[in-house]
């Protein structure tokens, strides 16, 4: 099928809105068409009509635009190729390489991609030929020429010659006369109104470089003061800083994905140099949401329509909360489906407690943590916080992966040390070589066995004299497990058989001592994950990433002669530190608790309620608290994490059997800032500095302490 009758002639009309950056004449569509017939032999046919169902459906400018970016990079590939082929139709691997890296629908290569196709039509300006010709002579080489051109704000037809600058000021002035800086937790620069300006200014920049700028209409406001609203609840408060720009593709990012999980289709695949295990080139996918699911931007719209009404005439509303209540909205998908009757009353509660609350400061993930008061009487939890819970997972994960972050770190170490075989001119040198200095963020092991020994209980952790280690941890999760794996024992089997066999009880087990065993599991969890353990387990996730990117790296496996990560954590294991690694029950542990404790999070309210419906749900009615899915998501993490633990019948019995609920605090005890270490398991006394305070008296006057003054004046800890 022909490039014309794949992408018809809706859809010719909106790619060439988008090459030409505006309304585009008979003739330009035609000539743009032409070219891209022409290079079709180039082309992943397949790959565009999966766009331009896109395209055809798109029911929403921003959704058109990604379509239109994925099927330009597509053809500006093709036009590329087709100028590369030998006689045969071949092109160079390295070249077909550099194509697939550097032209694509990224929004740092739209001027690229603009470029190579109105230049091969004859409608590009000088900056777009010396984008194409650029793009040819890097393909050629393999790699990117410098210096590279420069784009800016030139337009099909200019000469390039008159100098013309973004005004941000009609889009900041439409967003202020709407929106205002809720000055709780600002910086007190930013809460000067000349810095707020000069602050919306930067942002509607960034904004218009990611592609949403002035030539969209009111859409690049509504881009911009969303992005403006969650970067300053996530603490990105100076335009100044070089990552600046970093945090606002990373606020657009957020707002072009989808509310539902799965409401996301393939929209431009290009390979990543890379190579699997079988020999394979890997291929990395972008994504935009399905036509059929509204982008969280649009959340965010409908998010301001519910609040505008609730408004005073003049009032405006703060930019902290609208970003709160929008996360709310988004993260409650599952709940409304888009209802408005549903989605009202959920924004209007985010919106109007965080501003009862003071406003949610900056935090790099903190302010995105929902806190329900109390007693709450809508139905949450009052002893189990899900995102606790989930920081609390990824530390898990962290501690079960602890081996593969000792090997990565030694990785780097030999790297630097000049003791891999790695040539300087392979990109993983380069990738080696930034990790290794950008390590300054990142917890060293010390520090992180401290975490895991006030969290997780385990054992080798240093903590200050008061803080206790959660020592109940393993035990509650060996309880849950076991409850769940006895409930799907005893319903999979007849009672009369398994009294018959075992002497067993004739009941099966309720549901509800799962519901209890894995409530008291949650609440410890919860309990531990308050605070700072939040800000932890972002930089632990950070961590884990950054491990296994350098162990799946293929020149790191080229190194170690193995194939896989899990073989490289293997190998280096044995040489540099003497063990052998269990890596199969370490990664099952880590990834089937993860599981657990996620549906754990995602059910959250139903573990401290009642009987009046049952747990688990045996069919796809639903018919219980927990959805069938996470019903047998559950049961499946449990059985899984039996198989690698090696749980018998017999610890099953002892486990699963039902104990006595007992107290648990839903906060941590501030009791002098000296309980803190009683989480759990009951607060430790204050300590009395009386003695210690004699005994640095004496110290500092000279004197030399007997052994049994320093036993009499210290407090007995």
């Amino acid at each position: 099928m022909s490039f014309i009758d794949t992408v018809g002639e809706d859809g010719l009309a909106i790619l060439s809105r988008y090459v030409m950056q505006g309304s585009a004449t008979e003739a330009e569509s035609k000539a743009l068409a032409e070219i891209a017939e022409s290079a079709s032999a180039h082309m992943d046919i397949d790959m565009l009509e999966t766009v331009t169902v896109q395209l055809r459906e798109a029911r929403e400018d921003h959704a058109s635009l990604q379509a239109a970016e994925a099927a330009s990079a597509l053809v500006a590939r093709a036009i590329c190729m087709a100028q590369l082929a030998d006689a045969n139709g071949e092109v160079e691997k390295d070249s077909a390489n550099w194509l697939s890296r550097n032209v694509t629908a990224a929004s740092v290569h739209q001027d690229r991609v603009r470029g190579i196709w109105r230049t091969a039509a004859d409608l590009g300006a000088d900056l777009d030929t010396q984008f194409f010709e650029h793009a040819l002579a890097s393909a050629r080489e393999g790699k990117t020429i410098q210096p590279a051109p420069r784009a800016d704000t030139q337009t099909p037809g200019d000469t390039g010659t008159e100098d013309k600058m973004f005004d941000p000021t009609p889009i900041r002035d439409e967003i202020l006369e709407k929106l205002a800086f809720n000055p709780a937790g600002l910086p007190p620069a930013l809460r000067d109104t000349a810095n707020q300006r000069i602050y919306v200014d930067a942002v509607v920049t960034s904004v218009a470089l990611l592609g949403h700028g002035p030539n969209d209409g009111d859409d690049a406001a509504v881009w911009s003061a969303a992005t403006a609203a969650l970067m300053l609840l996530d603490g990105h408060y100076n335009p100044q800083d070089s990552r600046f720009f970093a945090h606002a593709q990373k606020a657009v990012a957020e707002l072009s994905g989808s509310a539902a999980e799965s409401g996301t289709v393939a929209i431009d695949s290009h390979k990543s140099g890379e190579i699997d295990n079988d020999g394979n080139e890997l291929f990395l996918q972008m994504t935009a949401p399905d036509p059929e699911q509204t982008q969280r931007i649009g959340y965010f719209v409908r998010t301001w329509q519910i609040i505008r009404r609730r408004l005073g005439e003049g009032d405006k509303a703060f930019f902290q909360s609208l970003a709160v209540a929008t996360r709310k909205a988004v993260d409650t998908y599952p709940e409304h489906q888009g209802d408005m009757t549903l989605l009202t009353p959920t924004v209007d509660a985010a919106y109007n407690g965080d501003v009862a609350s003071g406003g949610s400061g900056g935090g790099g993930g903190v302010a995105n943590v929902d806190l329900p008061p109390l007693n709450d009487p809508a139905g949450f939890n009052d002893e189990i916080e899900r995102e606790n819970i989930r920081a609390v997972s990824t530390i898990y994960v962290g501690y079960q992966l602890e081996f593969a972050i000792k090997a990565c770190a030694r990785i780097l170490e030999l790297f630097v040390a000049g003791l891999l075989p790695i040539p300087a001119s392979d990109g993983s040198a380069r990738v080696l070589d930034n990790l290794y200095w950008d390590q300054d963020d990142l917890l060293d092991e010390g520090a992180r066995r401290s975490i895991y020994a006030r969290v997780l209980g385990a054992p080798g952790g240093e903590l200050a004299f008061d803080i206790q280690p959660n020592t109940e941890f393993n035990t509650l999760l060996m309880r849950s497990v076991s409850a769940v794996a006895e409930y799907e024992r005893q319903r999979s089997l007849v009672t009369q058989f398994d009294n018959a066999a075992r002497g067993r009880r004739f009941q099966l087990t309720s549901g509800e001592f799962v519901r209890k065993a894995i409530r008291d599991f949650a609440a410890n969890v919860s309990l531990r994950g308050w605070a700072g353990t939040a800000f932890t387990a972002e930089r632990m996730a950070r961590q884990i990433k950054q491990v296994m990117k350098v162990l799946g790296l293929p020149a790191v496996r080229t190194a170690f002669g193995v194939t896989t990560p899990w073989q490289v954590i293997e190998r280096v294991s044995q040489r540099e530190f003497g063990i052998t690694v269990n890596t199969v029950l370490h990664r099952t542990l880590a990834v089937e608790t993860q599981s657990i404790m996620s549906v754990i999070a995602e059910n959250h309210t139903v573990w401290s309620q009642g009987a009046a419906t049952p747990l688990f749900s045996d069919t796809q009615a639903n018919e219980g608290d927990l959805s069938y899915a996470d019903s047998v998501r559950l049961v499946n993490a449990a059985q899984h994490f039996r198989a690698v633990t090696g749980i018998g019948d017999s610890l099953i019995d002892e486990y699963s059997e039902p104990v006595e609920t007992h107290a648990a605090p839903s906060l941590p005890d501030l009791g002098g800032m000296s309980g803190m270490g009683g989480m759990g398991g009951g607060a430790m006394p204050p300590v009395d500095m009386t003695g210690v305070n004699a005994l640095r008296d004496l110290v500092n006057s000279g004197q030399t302490p007997r052994p049994d003054q320093i036993l009499s004046m210290l407090p007995r800890l």
